[in-house]
């Protein structure tokens, strides 16, 4: 809440010295600019990590925390004998009809990284690429 407040003391002290909000949209769009390109760079390494990973069968088993720092709870699979985590947090909105126990599901499993993506992982993946590139395409637009 704090950085808000700093941002609006900082967007008023701009235009009060300059007189001019072209200034902030400016900084505004240059810095949505940047967000959007860490975005695309971030679901780049996932894409990447996707087409390196196999596809498994696997089994849901439960929804837990990975480790006691962690603030996000994943998904848990039996892959291959395996207790394996997803890469990406649980969705945890509809998670009764979403992970099923009795159901077996295609995740991608990347040895590499000991974890699996999977559907929602993949879903995630794809569309924050597609997003991010559209965001960034859409705010070069408006910055030229």
């Amino acid at each position: 809440m704090e950085y808000i407040f700093i941002l609006i003391a900082i967007a008023i002290f701009i235009s009060v010295l300059t007189g001019d909000l072209g200034y902030l949209l400016f900084g505004a769009t240059g810095f949505l600019l940047i967000l959007s390109g860490l975005l695309v760079i971030i679901f780049l390494i996932c894409s990447v990590l996707l087409l390196m990973s196999k596809w498994k069968e696997a089994r849901f088993l439960r929804v837990d925390l990975p480790s006691e720092e962690a603030k996000y709870k994943v998904a848990y699979y039996l892959v291959e004998g395996e207790e394996i985590p997803c890469l990406f947090p649980e969705e945890g909105v509809f998670r009764k009809k979403l992970y099923r126990t009795d159901k077996t599901y295609h995740v991608l499993l990347n040895k590499k990284l000991g974890r699996v993506f999977d559907r929602f992982a993949v879903a995630t993946c794809i569309l924050g690429l597609v997003c991010g590139t559209g965001l960034g395409t859409v705010l070069l637009l408006v910055f030229i």
